[in-house]
């Protein structure tokens, strides 16, 4: 294959200073691609259009269909939602006047209040000098950022106080990341709580007020947990599966499960709630559930055998899948469900062809997402609820096309170039910045709303 370049010359037969002005002219394109590129990604991340396909985040989605491995996926989202705000960097490189690597740096530290002063250092800078200069200005402030991170971590504590109106008050006082886990624990469970006051019958938003409110909902979301932690532990104890239910499924609750209309409905029950039947398939898939069959009011635990899936075939699992969840744009490794593809319920054996390893979260959505999933000839095969096959489909570049797009812009050999070249002396610039950084964030802190 020859490759030419977009003059009637072959590359092989352009002198080295045009060979320079192409490469770099076409360098400045390329990065005033990849900020139109960044702000489509910032658009279509705050959508959530990646929602629509299943993936757990925009980084994932671009992994899946455009063929970025998850750091560098990972890093174009984080460097997009960051110039967001930071409008005099996305301008400067929308214009192509600096390659993505010195944006992708400078968004790790500026704000709207300095990105001048950056911009100018970015300038005046290599890449490789700007990335030094960034990251030891960097650990120079998290030096002192560990050293409060401890002390926040010595501080913690849970403590609880009683009133004289019959309510107590429990404190908790932590690290932030810390506080934060245990927030988005409340979170999730809060919105299983909004979920079954809604029950398909009213909206979130009236259910969350008609229980009191968010806060009101977190505080259940906590006793719920906690609850649950209480009574699993005795039972627990003794079998040796700390953090297992109870699901109780009853005749018809089976025939549910398997979608066979009954005019009595049936025990679904999960922890002594009902829960749907596709609750109850996906909780039943794997042994994370300890199942107990009722036949006319009697236990039975005939069919357990036929759903759980023993050491030996999970490990055949493992190897087959990898020890990744199958769902397309996902690489999930921990806590891995085995599916079944065509439910016990509906006469699915337990066997290697009928079984897929996904994450709790692509478990939801196959069950209660509505997605569906199939293997043919050793190959998982995927659509989403609309029956559209999740597919990936080859990406096609032009650079002419690129060139022609963006032939607005006055991008020419030395557009992308540092306005100076001689050797930048880091030691000097970093201390400067880290002292700049640091009492940048201590105003902050000071100023900002508790």
């Amino acid at each position: 294959m020859t490759v030419t370049a977009t003059t009637e010359f072959a590359i092989v037969d352009l002198p080295l200073e045009r060979l320079e002005s192409e490469i770099t002219e076409l360098s400045g394109h390329l990065a005033a691609a990849t900020a139109r590129l960044l702000a489509w990604i910032s658009e279509y991340d705050r959508r959530e259009g990646w929602k629509e396909w299943g993936c757990v985040s925009a980084a994932r989605w671009l992994s899946w269909k455009c063929g970025a491995g998850l750091h560098a996926a990972r890093e174009k989202v984080r460097t997009a939602r960051a110039l967001d705000g930071l409008p005099q960097l996305a301008s400067v490189f929308t214009a192509g006047e600096l390659s993505f690597a010195k944006v992708r740096a400078l968004t790790r530290v500026a704000t709207a209040g300095d990105e001048s002063q950056w911009i100018a250092l970015a300038r005046s800078s290599s890449g490789a000098q700007l990335e030094r200069v960034v990251a030891q200005s960097q650990a120079a402030v998290e030096r002192s950022e560990n050293a409060d991170a401890r002390r926040a971590f010595e501080r913690r504590s849970a403590t609880r106080s009683s009133r004289s109106d019959g309510l107590d008050q429990l404190k908790l006082v932590g690290p932030s990341d810390a506080i934060d886990v245990i927030w988005a624990a409340l979170d999730v469970v809060a919105s299983r709580l909004i979920d079954d006051a809604a029950d398909g019958a009213q909206s979130r938003r009236k259910a969350k007020a008609e229980r009191g409110g968010m806060a009101v909902v977190r505080f259940d979301a906590l006793t719920q947990v906690v609850e649950q932690v209480l009574a699993a532990a005795p039972a627990a104890a003794v079998r040796g599966d700390i953090g297992r239910l109870a699901l109780m499924i009853d005749t018809e609750g089976v025939e549910e499960m398997a979608g066979v209309e009954s005019e009595v409905g049936g025990e679904l029950t999960l922890g002594s709630r009902r829960v749907a039947p596709e609750v109850a398939k996906r909780w039943s898939c794997d042994i994370r559930a300890s199942v107990m069959l009722e036949y006319e009011g009697y236990p039975h635990d005939e069919g357990l055998d036929t759903r759980i899936v023993n050491r030996k075939l999970r490990r055949a699992l493992h190897r087959r899948d990898g020890g990744i969840c199958r769902f397309p744009s996902c690489a999930a490794s921990s806590w891995l469900h085995a599916h079944h593809v065509v439910h016990w319920t509906n006469g699915g054996p337990t066997d290697l062809y009928n079984l897929v390893s996904l994450c709790g979260f692509h478990h939801h959505l196959v069950h209660e997402g509505g997605w569906n999933v199939a293997i043919s000839n050793d190959a998982v095969v995927w659509s989403d609820p609309d029956g559209m096959p999740a597919t990936v489909e080859p990406l096609i570049g032009d650079a002419d096309r690129l060139l022609g797009n963006q032939s607005s812009f006055e991008i020419s050999p030395s557009t992308i170039e540092p306005d100076r070249h001689d050797r930048l002396d880091v030691h000097f610039v970093v201390s400067v910045l880290a002292d700049h950084i640091a009492r940048t964030r201590h105003v902050t802190a000071e100023t900002s709303p508790r």
